[in-house]
């Protein structure tokens, strides 16, 4: 029996970024006919419901990341779902997030460097990265960002609102609280349900965002001490996808990445061939 109200463990923050070595290629699976979805940049409340180019009211997920959300979703009270945010996100939605928040800290710090500019924009979303071997973690199918719904279909109180940037979105938050904000037993307990059940499926959190979980990509690999599983996929056939001007240039990018990513893993094995020779000549 799972317990909704173990306290959720203060994780060190760790940012450091591991090269996916040889990437998978488990398929992308579609979510929208088994779980609750509405994808967030398809109805993006900054743009006023106007969709990000690239995005889709449609939701992927890579297969086994899928499969344990179903056991994650199994672990809830009788009548709970999961609410899906965002899974997967084209390297245009990331694009297009990138563009959008560094030209409002453009706005906001006039006279800052680029470089200022770059760091202040990256507590807001990551940058869009395309080198499928050092991706973002969206972009590998692996990330997830949801929250809980009650049998009637209503978001359970977290204690702030999804993609908020701040303290309050940090997934203890309100395991620290005394006082004033940091008080809200209802948002800590529900946070405590999410975070529970999904890291009993084998997810672990990003801490800095109680909605966003991992699975197989680079942070996954860091917290749990292994290598990741899934590179980024920069031209993942997502339906409805909202046209994107520079398309063709991703689909280019991508190709030639795949190529880079076959190069480096013909090395790797030919090397690990002669490491294995060396090694026999050395016990004969």
């Amino acid at each position: 029996m799972i317990d909704y109200k173990k306290p959720i463990p203060k994780i060190e923050f760790l940012s450091n970024k591991l090269p996916v070595a040889e990437p998978s290629d488990e398929p992308m699976v579609l979510m929208n006919d088994r779980f609750v979805c509405h994808s967030w940049y398809y109805d993006w409340p900054e743009t006023n419901g106007t969709p990000l180019p690239g995005s889709s009211p449609n939701i992927l997920v890579r297969k086994t990341v899928f499969e344990m959300l179903e056991k994650a979703e199994a672990l809830l009270p009788e009548g709970y779902k999961f609410f899906i945010f965002d899974a997967y996100r084209p390297i245009p939605v990331q694009q297009s997030l990138w563009d959008y928040y560094r030209a409002k800290k453009v706005e906001e710090m006039p006279g800052a460097s680029d470089e200022e500019i770059d760091y202040q924009t990256l507590f807001c979303v990551s940058f869009p990265s395309y080198n499928i071997l050092l991706p973002s973690l969206h972009n590998t199918g692996g990330a997830v960002d949801l929250t809980i719904i009650d049998p009637d279909g209503n978001r359970l109180d977290m204690g702030s609102d999804f993609d908020e940037f701040g303290e309050r979105a940090w997934t203890t938050y309100y395991e620290e609280g005394e006082e004033g904000e940091g008080v809200n037993d209802t948002a800590r307990d529900n946070r405590r349900m999410l975070y529970n059940v999904m890291i009993e499926a084998g997810f672990t959190n990003f801490p800095a965002e109680w909605w966003h979980f991992d699975y197989g990509d680079e942070k996954w690999g860091l917290f749990t001490d292994n290598a990741p599983i899934y590179g980024g996929n920069l031209d993942a056939e997502v339906p409805e996808t909202v046209p994107y001007e520079n398309m063709e240039l991703v689909r280019e990018t991508n190709r030639k990445q795949l190529e880079k990513a076959a190069e480096i893993h013909a090395l790797r094995s030919e090397f690990k061939e002669m490491d294995e020779e060396v090694a026999a000549v050395m016990r004969g």
